[in-house]
């Protein structure tokens, strides 16, 4: 394949009739940019990153679109009593909280929640947001404060069905440990959470006005120092901004150091071609900062979309991460005196550093952006169920620890969502005009989304949220490629933050036959082929069928989670 010629500045891409139409054109696009139809003339460099953009081609003011925000902040007394913890490395409460972080500008981070709505001249909706936290459950043993409960209340509030309202968190290991592993955070975290999220959505929804919708793509790569403005050596020039934590596999060839390196757009522009928004999927685990980092953040989706809204001069852009399972970003420093003494920590040096390096290919995606073509929306969602088979998972998630000791899981423990060893959640596909869109409840492996793309006729794009309607941990696929995630790199945690090897392979036979449903053509092709058998797909998916049934709250008797309870009088 043609490498791919951009090294991080901005271009100008003019898009021939014959592919403008597509934005996911074929497997290239997980190697590379497409390059046929394409002609590629660099802009001047300077300012690339912050300069306001001109309007993307104007496209028919056929939907309706909004957007908002809400702040997520723990307030001052949840950080003050010492049980606000962060997530993601290690387990145990380690890291308690002691603020915002404070970017490299001065600037103090917030976090939020993000939404968008999207409905069609015919009346249906479709209700996306992001909230930047290190995972959110479907529902809690704390109260009803999960993804579910949200998406409930906001369908009673707007009308628009559950099953058409999809809620990512961006999995940062420098936000609010809502899983509980890390040690957690107080239930009136999670209430604001959850009263925060509802408010966006419906504030979205209330917001719409007749727009235009624009999707667009990008492939991010990094640029030389001099260009990047980064210390030379801490990146490789021409790298994508994503990479895999693993390598193909000798045995059997097949390509665990591939993952999905495009970054991809849905921007909308009111009827007097006003931004309204930008929503920006990409596949990198928000793991730009480390472990050292006790300040909260979004880490790069909260700080791009941050600066998508000031480059793009917009009031809402919103990051809902793709498939992170086993896709890292590069981490280069740009200060070489970082945590010395009046300079920026090297935390910060990375975040700011990062942002820096992919705020031009959004910038890219937005600004070549062509119409949605197509005109419905719709979506499906079901059930699934799948047997767990990790003990070790298992047994924090239903041993009945108590957040004090905070090493269990929050996660609702009674059915639908737990049901002896058999694991309930939510799994959809949704559609907006010919561009298909996935949910996938945790951290996929990017091979769900090959399967889905190999087994479907294209669409006009393919965007793919991670960490959807629930947080299952990571989502391997496939089955057969277990044993080298579990043997090929010691001391990765991919496989002991898996329920079971097999859910993988059913979420990507899921999610294709949803897209079949909604009218995605099939194609002849085996979704792993050559190296990787197709996994059985009617035996695996047989209980999707099967509707989610009542779902009750659990009892909770330990107040607000983070002491216990003084014993009663004698």
């Amino acid at each position: 394949m043609t490498p791919h010629p951009r090294v991080g500045t901005r271009v100008r891409i003019a898009v021939v009739a014959a592919a403008a139409s597509c934005v996911s054109c074929g497997p290239a696009f997980y190697l590379g940019a497409p390059t046929s139809g394409l002609h590629l003339a660099p802009e001047p460099a300077a300012g690339a990153a912050t300069a306001r953009m001109a309007a993307p081609p104007a496209g028919p003011v056929t939907w309706s679109i909004g957007f908002a925000k809400q702040l997520l902040d723990p307030s001052a007394a949840e950080i003050a009593s010492g049980n606000f913890h962060l997530g993601g490395y290690g387990l145990g409460p380690t890291r308690q909280a002691t603020g915002p972080l404070i970017d490299g500008d001065g600037s103090t981070e917030h976090l939020y929640a993000r939404a968008m709505a999207i409905t069609s001249s015919s009346g249906q909706t479709l209700l996306l947001a992001a909230i930047e936290n290190q995972g959110t459950f479907a529902a809690y043993r704390q109260g009803p404060y999960g993804l579910y409960d949200i998406r409930l209340q906001v369908a009673h509030d707007t009308g628009v069905p559950a099953g058409m309202i999809v809620i990512n968190s961006d999995h940062s290991h420098a936000g609010p440990d809502l899983i509980g592993l890390w040690g957690g955070v107080p239930v009136s975290y999670l209430k604001l959470v959850r009263d925060r999220t509802v408010a966006a959505l419906d504030d979205a929804f209330h917001k719409r006005v007749p727009a235009a919708l624009l999707v667009g793509a990008d492939i991010p790569t990094m640029p030389t120092p001099e260009k990047g403005g980064y210390i030379k050596g801490t990146a490789t020039p021409g790298e994508d901004l994503v990479h895999s934590q693993f390598s193909a596999d000798t045995q059997t060839g097949y390509h665990d150091d591939l993952v999905d390196t495009q970054l991809r757009v849905l921007h909308s522009v009111d009827a007097a071609g006003r931004p309204l928004g930008t929503l920006i999927n990409y596949a990198a685990h928000a793991t730009v900062m480390g472990s050292g980092n006790i300040r909260y953040s979004a880490d790069w989706p909260g700080t791009v979309a941050t600066a998508t809204e000031k480059a793009l001069a917009e009031p809402v852009a919103l990051t809902m991460v793709a498939d992170v399972g086993r896709s890292q970003p590069p981490r280069p420093h740009s200060d070489s005196k970082c945590d010395a003494a009046g300079h920026i920590s090297c935390d910060v040096d990375q975040l700011d550093t990062y942002t820096r390096l992919l705020l031009p290919s959004v910038l890219t995606a937005v600004s070549t952006a062509r119409p949605v073509t197509g005109s419905a929306v719709a979506g499906r969602e079901v059930f699934t169920r799948e047997a767990a088979t990790n003990p070790a998972l298992l047994g924090v998630s239903v041993s009945g620890e108590v957040p004090v000791r905070g090493t269990g899981a929050y996660r609702a423990s009674t059915p639908p969502f737990l049901t002896g060893t058999l694991i309930g959640t939510f799994a959809s596909v949704h559609r907006i005009g010919d561009v298909l869109l996935t949910a996938n409840p945790g951290e996929a492996y990017p091979d769900v989304r090959f399967g889905v793309d190999n087994s479907i006729a294209q669409p006009q794009a393919f965007f793919t949220f991670g960490l959807a309607n629930d947080q299952l941990g990571y989502l391997i696929a496939p089955t057969t490629e277990y044993a080298w995630i579990t043997t090929s790199n010691v001391g990765n945690d991919n496989s002991f933050f898996n329920v079971a090897p097999q859910y993988g392979d059913h979420l990507m036979c899921t999610h294709t036959a949803l897209a079949r449903s909604l009218g995605f053509a099939p194609t002849k092709n085996a979704p792993y082929a050559p190296a990787a058998p197709a996994p059985n797909c009617a035996l695996l998916a047989a209980s999707d069928a099967v509707p989610v049934g009542p779902a009750p709250q659990q009892p909770w008797p330990f107040g607000d989670g983070v002491v216990l309870p003084a014993p009663a009088p004698q």
